[in-house]
């Protein structure tokens, strides 16, 4: 087995003994639960046969007594039965979970509109659901034939030709809805992309007049979806129809040819009703299967994108504590292309090499599309490189441990992101443990303080689409207090001034000299010569290249950069100074 399907493998580990235990004891449920389904035939066939001529009402008691409790039994049984699968469900769940929510973050970044959490919801309802009984059921169809057998093989014959045209059934059933439905899927999941990036731009919509078109957009994929899944619903329901008028033809077949067979002197009356059931039992899985042929497919499709999900995230072993960082960050022959982007696409980032010492402050400048955010994504592990490395104290930071590495980086996105629940869980960075006073410091550190403290509930104001709605600059705030929050060795903000004003400016660059004179590595992507200023050296991209990298004094003094200081904050600053000692990229 390949090295990328390591994590599949070892969840497969994992999920074995559940599976295995399940089956089996699913398994003699329904071993026990098709036996006792033997319980009414077998109290007709002695009712009509022995009861009746005898006119015993004891006997009649006493098998109804028996016949009672055994049902009861039964039911017994078949909840237990259905328990067992919830359970099996969840510990599923619970193995997969974590897995499956880091390959749904995955898959969100790279633009996909699946979802393996949905998937993996999928996947545990259909073990919960009455599908798989159906399943377990199946095998135990040729045993009532059989029996059938030993009763007359006229009934024999007769239902075994009525299996097959079921059967016949349930692929002509796979045949007309299995296309429509992965189509039906497909549209679904344009869709819920669609909806995804217009909810994620509502204010540019209403601002442009864009709602209505929007709505046409995302309505089409729907329609186009609702179409398709509408073909294989009437099908699937035309075959179940169908399906259920044959199983009924099927048993009014067999009490008549029963019939002829007790007035033919080959059998007794109590075996009419008996091999009825009998017969009625043989083909009812049949029958169900087609039933739940979509949950089915459904159900197996989904376990398929799982398993595509998790097999493309990276080993999940326990990687070796390293020591706690002291923020030296070395690139070495680092370029990214988007895992989403066409054949022949020009990579993002072009064979970068540089490299920042501990407790230095650089700023990243360039024109838009440089590569700059991709770069500090990269710098903090948030995106994977196409090839190449970064490093933090000589390890790649594939090396380290996530989390352990990352109490020690703060990041700030371009696009400033909280996440519904109160300002101190987001400060805090949702550790359950963390400490009142290290939420505080951190916002004061971040200027943060007295804007928390003017909200309704303070530290403990909740924010989320249904809650408290802050302002891009409060959210930039309160993004800076997480990103210092633990006392981090790295600092790697993206336009941390792109929604403060001059005060909050000033504070910045308060912040930042702060960070320097404690040693903190800083990585601040800027077009603000006042903060580039600020740090140590300058990095200017161009084009996923590095076009400049020195002393901030020298670069920002270059022509180049001069002319663009009134234009910086459009963005054009694109000073072209040569480096003095950098190695470029090829």
């Amino acid at each position: 087995m390949s090295r990328d399907r390591a994590p599949l493998r070892d969840a497969a580990i994992g999920l074995r003994p559940v599976f295995l235990r399940g089956i089996a004891d699913i398994g003699i449920f329904s071993l026990l639960i098709n036996i006792l389904l033997l319980v009414i035939p077998l109290y007709l066939l002695q009712v009509y046969d022995r009861v009746l001529p005898s006119s015993s009402v004891e006997t009649l008691l006493y098998l109804s007594a028996m016949a009672v409790l055994a049902l009861a039994f039964l039911g017994l049984l078949d909840a237990v039965r259905a328990i067992y699968a919830q359970r099996v469900a969840a510990t599923v769940d619970q193995k997969l979970g974590a897995r499956t929510f880091a390959a749904s973050l995955g898959a969100r970044h790279a633009g996909s509109g699946l979802s393996p959490l949905n998937d993996l919801a999928t996947t545990c309802a259909f073990i919960r659901s009455r599908g798989v009984a159906v399943l377990f059921d199946l095998p135990f169809a040729p045993v009532f034939l059989a029996l059938l057998y030993f009763i007359h093989p006229v009934l024999f014959w007769l239902t075994l030709a009525g299996a097959v045209l079921l059967f016949l059934l349930v692929v002509a059933n796979q045949l007309a809805i299995g296309r429509n439905d992965a189509m039906s899927a497909e549209r679904s999941a344009v869709a819920s992309q669609a909806e995804q990036a217009f909810a994620r731009n509502t204010d540019t919509l209403r601002a442009m007049g864009m709602v209505q078109n929007a709505a046409a957009v995302w309505g089409q994929h729907v329609a186009e979806a609702l179409t398709l899944h509408d073909r294989s619903g009437s099908a699937n329901a035309i075959f179940s129809a169908t399906s259920r008028a044959l199983r009924m033809m099927l048993q009014l077949a067999i009490l008549g040819a029963g019939a002829w067979l007790v007035l033919q002197g080959q059998m007794t009356a109590g075996m009419i009703f008996a091999s009825s059931l009998v017969s009625s039992r043989a083909l009812q899985p049949l029958d169900q299967l087609i039933g739940s042929w979509r949950q089915i497919v459904d159900a197996k499709r989904c376990w398929k994108r799982l398993d595509t999900a998790l097999a493309a995230q990276p080993a999940q072993g326990r990687k070796l504590a390293l020591p706690d960082p002291l923020g030296a960050i070395s690139v070495q022959d680092l370029f990214f292309i988007a895992p989403t982007a066409a054949f022949g696409t020009e990579p993002i980032l072009k064979r970068l090499n540089f490299a920042i010492g501990a407790g230095e402050a650089v700023a990243i400048v360039g024109p838009s599309g440089a590569g700059k955010s991709t770069l500090a994504k990269l710098l903090v592990g948030a995106l994977q490189p196409t090839g190449g490395a970064v490093r933090v104290d000589g390890a790649d930071l594939r090396s380290w441990d996530e989390t352990q590495l990352g109490r020690h980086i703060g990041y700030l996105a371009q696009e400033v992101e909280l996440f519904p629940g109160s300002i101190a869980q987001n400060v805090a960075r949702f550790e359950p443990d963390a400490d009142d006073a290290a939420i505080v410091e951190a916002a004061r550190r971040a200027e943060a303080h007295e804007l928390i403290l003017t909200l309704r509930d303070g530290y403990q104001t909740m924010i989320g689409p249904s809650h408290t709605v802050l302002s891009g600059g409060e959210r930039q705030r309160i993004g800076l207090a997480r990103a210092f929050y633990g006392k981090p060795r790295m600092l790697v903000l993206d336009e941390p001034n792109a929604h403060l004003d001059g005060s909050g400016e000033a504070a910045l660059e308060g912040m930042l000299s702060a960070a320097r004179s404690v040693s903190v590595t800083t990585v601040v992507i800027t077009h603000r010569p006042s903060i580039a200023a600020a740090c140590d050296r300058v990095m200017v991209l161009r084009n996923g290249m590095v076009e400049a990298f020195g002393p901030a004094s020298e670069v920002l003094r270059q022509p180049a950069a001069g002319k663009a200081g009134s234009a910086v904050v459009t963005g054009s600053f694109v000073p072209t100074v040569r480096p003095h000692s950098v190695r470029f990229g090829s």
